[in-house]
């Protein structure tokens, strides 16, 4: 089972998208919650996640429910639409490489710390030397 939290830059990237297109459709008229709750599932369902849609009413000084028909979403990625999913950490690679996102400075390199590569192959070597057998 893939962990939803790994997520490649092209999906950050679409992820974005669906949420600028939600806060614009939110912005321009009053909502049905139900029928604006369907559209968000829909949308990331079309970009293969699924989401769990909680609404928090708001109100004048913050007083819930205070203001009659005013809510807000709070959206969580709780899945994919897909069972079967394989993360590609290939494509991932290419993908931050790249710099999809188009981070400043970000350009062709995947920052590590320094001292990890270090750090693993002395706990390789610190293993295969305890799991050799007793030659006695």
């Amino acid at each position: 089972m893939t962990d939803v939290l790994d997520v490649l830059d092209s999906e950050v990237d679409a992820i974005g998208k669906v949420l600028a297109a939600l806060k614009d459709r939110a912005a321009a008229k009053s909502q049905n919650y139900e029928s604006f709750e369907r559209e968000i599932r829909d949308r990331f369902a079309q970009i293969g996640f699924t989401v769990d849609v909680s609404w928090y009413r708001y109100g004048i000084e913050g007083r819930p429910g205070a203001v009659e028909g005013s809510a807000m979403p709070e959206i969580t990625i709780t899945g994919r639409t897909d069972p079967g999913h394989v993360f590609d950490h290939d494509r991932m690679v290419h993908e931050v490489t790249n710099n999809l996102l188009g981070i400043p400075g970000q350009e062709g390199i995947i920052r590590t710390n320094k001292d990890s590569c270090k750090e693993l192959i002395a706990g390789h070597a610190h293993r295969r030397r305890r799991s050799k057998p007793d030659a006695s």
